[in-house]
């Protein structure tokens, strides 16, 4: 599964976190240093595992299996959210 920004929402960053307002304008939501790498990397349509693999080239210390998992349920969270859009692979 791919994912991207959604289109609906609003974001800045903020002191390098990005805030989002969701699409119906009611929920900010402010990401952690890590989720702002990932938010800022959905400029374009990416899987989970692509996401993982970037982080793992900043952050080597840290298992990559364990990065693209985290990175998959924080996607899955966002797309609850309405914050990205899911695409077919």
């Amino acid at each position: 599964m791919r994912y991207r920004r959604s289109g609906d929402v609003t974001w800045e960053l903020v002191d390098k976190r990005a805030v989002i307002l969701d699409p119906g304008g009611s929920t900010l939501t402010t990401l952690n240093p890590i989720g702002t790498l990932v938010w800022q990397h959905l400029d374009q349509p990416r899987e989970a595992t692509e996401l993982g693999e970037h982080l793992a080239r900043r952050f080597p210390h840290v298992d990559r299996h364990q990065l693209e998992s985290d990175t998959g349920s924080f996607l899955d969270r966002l797309a609850r959210d309405g914050l990205v859009v899911e695409l077919a692979a």
